[in-house]
C-alpha cells in the first residue's frame, strides 16, 4: 500500500526523548577542554559517554553530520550553534507560526474519516487552538484577508498558502469542520488541557507570561461518566508540571473521583517534568517509591532520579484510592513510559486499566509500525546533551538505559502492551475529531 505523504508532521515515536536538557562535566571532562576541531571534541564526548562502544574511525569516516541513524543510534545527534539554540527556545514553549502539524491522507487509504489535508495536532495555546481548530479535521482551502480564496488540495497547497502569510496578517482556513481565523505569531506553547461532560479547561499564557487555566461550557466530551475528567498531556516540555498542578487542582475542585489520563501519541521530554509529574499522582500515597526511575550506565553504575516535590500545594495533588485510566499507543514513548512504569510501581494504576491502541492496518502500513501495534513505543534509553562551549555546537548522545523504580523493569525495545494484560481499542487513525477511540473507553469503563 502507497504510504501517506508527510509534510510537516513529527511521528511521535520518532521523536521521542527521555534527556536531561545539559550535563555539565567536571573539570577534566571533555566537555570543557579545547580541541582542534569540533569533530576531534564529538570522538571524545562519543567515547566518554554514548552507551555503547563505537569506533573513533567510524566516527570520522561518517561526520558530525551523518551519525545520527548511521554510526549512533536515532536518538543521537549533532546540532550546529543556531539548531541548539532553537531547539532549546522550542523545548520551553516557545514557537512561532500557527501551531499545527498536518499530513495528506490518500483517498487510496479508504478512511471513513476522510482524505485530504488533515490536521494531525493543534497545539495548546497557538493562534490555530485559540481560533478553534482541532485535530481530526481536514483542510479544503483557505481565504486571506482580502477576501481571495485559495484551493488546498495537498500538503504543498498548503504549505505555500501559510508560508507566504507574514506573521500578524490574518487568514481564514476553511475546513470539514466550518471556517477559523487566525495569523502567525509568537506564542507560549502549553501540554496540558482538562474536560468533564459539562465543559473543558485549556491552558493559555497572557503577554506576561502568566498561566491561566480557562474553561469554556462544552457538551464535546458529554459520554465521559459522571465523577471523571479526562486529562490530555501531549509532551514533557515547557511547564507541563505546573500546567499539570493547575487542572488537578480543578480536578479536586470539581469532586472528581476518576481520571483517564491520555498520553496518546506523547513522545516524551525531560527527566525533571517527568519526576515532577510522578509527585503529583504519588504524594498522598502512604508508602510511595522516592525514586521515579533509575539510569544504568555502560559502565554499570547506576543513578537514580527521585520523585520531585516541587509543589506543597496538596490541591493539587491526585488523592490517594483515585481511579486512573491510561491511554497510550505505539506513539507513547520514553518520559510517558517511564511515567506509566512509576504509575504502575506505585499501584496507582495497573495493567488492566491501560488501554492501547489496536490500529487499522491502513494506518499501520502507512506509518510502518507493524511490529508496535496493540503497545507503547518501547523506548528505554535516555539522551544527555552536551554544548561545545568554544563554538557553541552541542551533541545529544544517548547514554544509559531506563528501568523503573523496582530497579529491575526495562520496557525498551518492548513497550507495555496487551502482552502485560493491558486492554486494546480499535482505533482508525493516530487521531479523529470526534474521538472514537476515547468514546469506547469511556464505553468499556462503564460496563
Amino acid at each position: 500500500m502507497k504510504k501517506f505523504n508527510v509534510k510537516s508532521l513529527i511521528i511521535p515515536a520518532l521523536a521521542a526523548i527521555l534527556s536531561l536538557a545539559v550535563i555539565f562535566a567536571s573539570a577534566c571532562s571533555p566537555s570543557c577542554s579545547i580541541y582542534a576541531s569540533t569533530l576531534d571534541w564529538a570522538v571524545a564526548m562519543i567515547e566518554e559517554f554514548y552507551y555503547e562502544d563505537v569506533s573513533e574511525e567510524d566516527v570520522r569516516a561518517a561526520g558530525l553530520e551523518n551519525l545520527s541513524g548511521n554510526v549512533l543510534d536515532i536518538y543521537s545527534r549533532y546540532y550546529t550553534a543556531e539548531e541548539y539554540e532553537q531547539t532549546n527556545s522550542s523545548n520551553e514553549g516557545n514557537r512561532s507560526g500557527i501551531g499545527v502539524s498536518y499530513s495528506y491522507l490518500s483517498p487510496e487509504l479508504n478512511l471513513s474519516i476522510g482524505s485530504g489535508v488533515y490536521i494531525a495536532s493543534v497545539l495548546g495555546n497557538s493562534p490555530a487552538w485559540r481560533s478553534g481548530l482541532r485535530p481530526g479535521t481536514f483542510v479544503t482551502g483557505a481565504r486571506t484577508a482580502q477576501g481571495e480564496e485559495v484551493a488546498i488540495a495537498d500538503n504543498d497547497d498548503f504549505a505555500a498558502f501559510i508560508n507566504a502569510r507574514a506573521e500578524g496578517e490574518q487568514f481564514t482556513l476553511i475546513t470539514d469542520r466550518g471556517e477559523f481565523s487566525m495569523a502567525k505569531e509568537n506564542y507560549v506553547m502549553s501540554y496540558c488541557r482538562m474536560a468533564t461532560a459539562e465543559g473543558e479547561w485549556s491552558i493559555s499564557y497572557d503577554a506576561d507570561g502568566d498561566m491561566s487555566a480557562d474553561y469554556v461550557q462544552s457538551d464535546r466530551y458529554s459520554y465521559l461518566p459522571e465523577g471523571t475528567a479526562y486529562v490530555s498531556l501531549s509532551q514533557f516540555y515547557g511547564n507541563a508540571s505546573e500546567e499539570m498542578a493547575a487542572l488537578f487542582k480543578v480536578f479536586n475542585q470539581e469532586g472528581c473521583t476518576s481520571l483517564i489520563l491520555d498520553l496518546r501519541n506523547n513522545g516524551g521530554g525531560y527527566v525533571s517534568i517527568m519526576q515532577e509529574l510522578t509527585y503529583l499522582f504519588t504524594a498522598e500515597l502512604d508508602d510511595a517509591y522516592d525514586v521515579a526511575m533509575y539510569a544504568r550506565f555502560k559502565d554499570g553504575s547506576s543513578t537514580r532520579y527521585d520523585v520531585d516535590a516541587f509543589t506543597s500545594d496538596s490541591s493539587s495533588y491526585i488523592p490517594a484510592g483515585t481511579q486512573v485510566t491510561i491511554l497510550a499507543n505505539n506513539g507513547t514513548a520514553s518520559a510517558s513510559e517511564a511515567l506509566i512504569g512509576a504509575l504502575i510501581s506505585n499501584g496507582v494504576a495497573g495493567y488492566d486499566d491501560i488501554y492501547v491502541s489496536d490500529f487499522s492496518d491502513a494506518y499501520l502500513a502507512a506509518t510502518g509500525t507493524e511490529d508496535k501495534d496493540c503497545r507503547t513505543y518501547g523506548k528505554g534509553i535516555m539522551q544527555s546533551t552536551w554544548q561545545y562551549w568554544v563554538t557553541g555546537e552541542a551533541l545529544k548522545l544517548t547514554v544509559a538505559q531506563i528501568y523503573w523504580p523496582d530497579g529491575q523493569m526495562s520496557i525498551h525495545d518492548r513497550g507495555v502492551g496487551v502482552a502485560d494484560g493491558c486492554h486494546t481499542v480499535p482505533a482508525e487513525w493516530s487521531v479523529t475529531y470526534s474521538d472514537e477511540e476515547l468514546q469506547a473507553v469511556c464505553a468499556m469503563l462503564a460496563a
